[in-house]
């Protein structure tokens, strides 16, 4: 047997406490961290699922007194496996828990069904949309809808109609708009082409209304998708991610007159994915995934929130989490009179924060 020196025995432990440390250090960076500045930034976080399987993509929404809540996601082998399923669970004390978890739509055999978004209306109905592939090249828009706040859902599935007979895949992400009883929706192509669809008889229904950028007008500066509508005043507005890397910029198209043509897009001062707009006030919450490199060239994520008004962002930008892993983000806000929910995903589980109004900053 061969004996060790304690010198080499020495130099061997040194060794392998750097190793250990090396990994663990590497497994906090991978964790997602809260970015508390001067100090806590939630009232409380809870975990709404996490499980084996991937879950992301959450949206968020509830009774109009908030008495009862629900939030639904998606749940597959991966982030792209063609098994996702729409899950739902629901919470009765403002986001503290989440209880009675359930599938509320689930495709064929080899269907990806993603990206839930729902859009309450002044009668209490509910509307879950969500994208469903079916192969690279083909995917459509679904809804289903729930007159008992998620308890039950109508056995019809609807269908978002195409902007043309020949188009075979669209796709949808952000948050969609009730005003004056017309629902507004978007919708995205393989190409980055976004078009708006709109609803007269409370979502039954659904036309298509304009290209927000004609297929003819492909420019970097004119990639669209994961678009978010709001308003103000007779203004429709749509925040959206563009350009073809990772890095993009956030991009602000508004309309005149409902949707029937759009005016020039303007760049914010913000990059990233996923934005979601939610009406707080006289203003939209803004929430999105903000992909960056540090200085050591690591690339960083993360979820990012701001006040916009207008149009235009009113409040510097509040960093809720952040993370090495792109895997996250994508989040959807119910408000309450003195605080709001944000639902997000990081390391594939669902999380709910409860954040004070005042987090907000003027910018």
């Amino acid at each position: 047997m061969r004996r060790i020196s304690r010198k080499t025995g020495k130099f061997t432990g040194i060794c392998i406490l750097l190793v250990l440390a090396f990994f663990a250090s590497s497994c906090i960076m991978e964790e997602p961290d809260c970015l508390i500045s001067g100090g806590n930034l939630y009232v409380y976080k809870s975990v709404v699922d996490s499980g084996a399987l991937h879950l992301a993509f959450p949206a968020i929404a509830g009774s109009a007194d908030g008495s009862k809540l629900l939030i639904a996601y998606r749940e597959g082998e991966t982030h792209i496996s063609f098994d996702g399923r729409i899950i739902q669970k629901e919470s009765y004390d403002k986001g503290k828990t989440w209880v009675n978890r359930k599938v509320i739509y689930e495709g064929k055999a080899g269907d990806d069904a993603r990206d839930p978004q729902f859009v309450t209306l002044p009668d209490g109905t509910i509307i879950c949309r969500f994208f469903v592939r079916t192969s690279k090249e083909s995917s459509c828009v679904k809804y289903i809808r729930t007159n008992d706040c998620g308890k039950n859902y109508t056995n019809a599935v609807g269908e978002f109609p195409m902007p043309y007979k020949s188009e075979t895949f669209s796709a949808a992400r952000g948050n969609m708009l009730v005003k004056d009883d017309v629902i507004y929706s978007t919708a995205y192509n393989r190409w980055n082409d976004n078009w708006l669809m709109k609803s007269t008889d409370k979502g039954i229904s659904w036309e298509f209304v304009s290209w927000i950028h004609k297929p003819v007008e492909r420019s970097m500066h004119k990639l669209l998708n994961e678009a978010s509508v709001g308003s103000y005043g007779d203004k429709l507005y749509v925040v959206s991610r563009s350009g073809i890397d990772e890095v993009r910029n956030m991009i602000l198209v508004e309309s005149d007159d409902r949707g029937s043509t759009w005016n020039e897009p303007k760049t914010l001062p913000v990059y990233g994915h996923a934005p979601s707009l939610t009406p707080y006030k006289d203003m939209h919450i803004l929430t999105w995934r903000n992909t960056k490199t540090d200085d050591n060239e690591f690339n960083r994520c993360q979820f990012d929130m701001a006040l916009m008004k207008e149009g235009n962002l009113y409040s510097k930008t509040v960093t809720l989490l952040e993370t090495r892993s792109f895997d996250m983000g994508y989040g959807d806000v119910f408000t309450f009179d003195d605080f709001f929910l944000v639902c997000c995903y990081a390391e594939e589980n669902i999380y709910c924060f409860s954040i004070l109004y005042d987090v907000f900053a003027e910018s």
